[in-house]
């Protein structure tokens, strides 16, 4: 029982010390960044957005923190899903600065409710101490959440609206129309 708990113990503080493990990370020079949903698995209809964590690859052994804090930052994010897609400009989430194994990192975030479930697509775009970004990923590789039906958590699920499924049911009912009135010219 001690060996269960004690293992439970440090799974515990090993997710809580990392930023997020749905999160894709890139290396761009001399920093490292994850991007991701702020929360998840991320929900058709629910308040999230993209959040980027930024961090030195090889931290300072002194003052890390204010390196961090002190950096140049400049970024935007492009959202996208189909063909639609929307910017956002990214900015310091609180706490800005968090601890991490290795060093810590910076954390940026944008609003956004996501209204559809399926993949979306993020490309971080702008400057990190006056180095270009320009960095796409994608929810279809897997990497971070794609977002998911709010039917699937809504309780009790009568009265619940599942958006997709009811635009799927107008779009039928438009090609049933177009068929009608095509015949009846």
């Amino acid at each position: 029982m001690k060996k269960l708990s004690l293992l439970t113990l440090i799974v515990l503080i090993l997710a809580l010390a990392m930023p997020s493990l749905a999160h894709e990370d890139r290396t761009l020079e001399d920093f490292s960044f994850a991007v991701g949903w702020r929360v998840e698995p991320a929900f058709s209809g629910q308040m999230n957005g993209p959040e980027v964590y930024i961090a030195f690859i090889n931290p300072p052994a002194e003052g890390s923190r204010s390196a961090l804090e002190a950096l140049d930052v400049d970024l935007q994010i492009e959202v996208s899903f189909g063909p639609e897609s929307i910017t956002l400009p990214l900015k310091p989430n609180l706490p800005f600065y968090s601890e991490s194994e290795g060093g810590g990192h910076i954390n940026f975030v944008a609003d956004l409710v996501p209204t559809l479930p399926g993949d979306y697509t993020f490309r971080v775009t702008g400057t990190i101490e006056g180095l270009a970004v320009d960095e796409t990923f994608t929810s279809a590789d897997g990497m971070f959440s794609t977002v998911e039906p709010l039917s699937d958590i809504q309780f009790p699920r009568a009265g619940a609206i599942d958006l997709a499924a009811l635009l799927e049911r107008i779009e039928t009912l438009e090609a049933r129309l177009a068929e009608i009135e095509s015949a009846g010219s």
